[in-house]
């Protein structure tokens, strides 16, 4: 059996942090992805509190985290809160957590464990194989509207990527930026 080890609570002091730049582009990309799958969930997903929003996202990173396997750095130093409007027109908060990992030797198996993990969930699931400039091949499954906003988890033999913004809480954003990395 093959240990795998986990790990979620900042950077290690070994990695380097992406560059700027990089993180600005996955914004991008996240947005994106969060527009296209978003758009078609959000007049129809119920309002929760900001708190459980968060719980439910924080739970589905870490499923997946433990799906993939790895060592996991995250880009913030805990999920970060930024407001919204929620679907009844409140004020609200949404949470991103985006996590990195070294690639797996298989990362087209490990995108497999991941899509499964999120259809036992319950979870819509769409995958896709893309074959980059680079050589290698970007595998991704992703997700929308259920227990977040969005989700997209991106595999190569080079790195792992978890890209998430939580379903939009019902709150006041000052009660999460002092303590909670936003």
């Amino acid at each position: 059996m093959r240990t795998e080890s986990l790990r979620n609570s900042g950077p290690r002091d070994d990695r380097k942090r992406p560059d700027p730049v990089t993180l600005h582009l996955r914004r991008a990309r996240t947005a994106t992805l969060l527009l296209a799958v978003g758009l078609t969930v959000s007049a129809c997903t119920p309002t929760v509190d900001a708190e459980h929003a968060s719980k439910q996202m924080q739970s589905l990173v870490r499923d997946t985290m433990n799906a993939a396997g790895g060592e996991w750095t995250s880009a913030s130093d805990g999920p970060a809160g930024h407001a919204c409007t929620t679907p009844d027109g409140g004020e609200g908060v949404w949470f991103s957590w985006d996590q990195d990992a070294d690639g797996p030797s298989d990362p087209q198996a490990v995108m497999q464990r991941v899509d499964r993990v999120w259809r036992d969930k319950g979870l819509a699931t769409t995958t896709q194989s893309v074959k980059r400039a680079d050589g290698r091949t970007l595998h991704r499954v992703g997700s929308a509207g259920r227990d977040v906003d969005a989700i997209q988890f991106n595999a190569t033999t080079g790195r792992m990527s978890i890209n998430v913004q939580s379903l939009c809480g019902m709150g006041d954003i000052d009660d999460f930026t002092d303590d909670r990395g936003g």
